[in-house]
């Protein structure tokens, strides 16, 4: 019998959008003033946006719950402000990971005075109360990962343990990898560019995966320079 593995796929041209002469935002999940019923969080992840952020702009996002936010730079530069912190420059093959409790004010900035800077922010919702704000940067490359995923660690414990892990990936076309899910965890994936086949389901630029109840998954890269980025969540 072929094993059929629980999941949703969140297509990229059904993703919500939010435009304004400032800035144009697709989201996977509900999010801001978008709302659709078929677009609930998948368990602890509640948001999956691809913003992009005219010159000199800024967007200023309030948390309504205790959260962490993964900001990752495409193309371009991004500025990050919150109370009680210092600037941060986020660059592309960086992640900045935010931790904030509920009602905490996040400020996002482009520094170019005239070029687009697009992003990705991703919240998820922490599995202990947070009091105090934190951030720190994570650093990979994605020219060392080829053919495999690679877990995107921080250089530094973080302030409390945060309920999943981030990996990223570049493949050539036909590579094939099987990822190994651990106990009582679940799969979220993002086709970041190309296409990609996971467990029998055809994935296309900025589609989305999530899986669960599995413990692995076996994933091949359907053209060259293929990336993509995973995020395993803990229950």
């Amino acid at each position: 019998m072929i094993k059929q593995t629980p999941g949703k796929i969140f297509l990229a041209d059904q993703r919500g959008l939010t435009e304004t002469s400032r800035f144009r935002r697709y989201s996977t999940f509900n999010f801001g003033g978008y709302a659709h019923e078929h677009k609930a969080p998948f368990g602890r992840l509640h948001a999956v946006n691809e913003e992009t952020l005219g010159g000199g702009q800024h967007l200023e996002f309030r948390a309504d719950r205790d959260t962490h936010v993964l900001l990752i730079p495409v193309t371009g530069e991004l500025l990050v402000s919150l109370p009680t912190q210092e600037n941060a420059v986020v660059e592309v093959e960086t992640m900045h990971l935010l931790t904030v409790p509920a009602g905490s004010t996040i400020r996002l900035r482009n520094p170019y005075a005239s070029e687009l800077v697009t992003f990705l922010h991703l919240w998820v919702q922490t599995n202990a109360p947070v009091t105090t704000i934190s951030s720190q940067q994570y650093v990979f490359g994605l020219s060392s990962s080829g053919g495999q995923l690679a877990e995107a660690a921080a250089p530094q414990q973080a302030s409390m343990p945060v309920p999943f892990s981030v990996y990223l990936g570049r493949f050539a076309g036909r590579q094939e990898v099987v990822y190994q899910l651990p106990r009582k965890s679940s799969f979220f994936a993002y086709v970041l560019a190309g296409a990609f086949e996971a467990e029998g389901r055809l994935l296309h630029e900025k589609d989305s995966l999530a899986l669960w109840e599995t413990d692995e998954i076996e994933l091949e890269a359907l053209s060259n320079n293929a990336l993509l980025l995973v995020l395993e969540l803990k229950s």
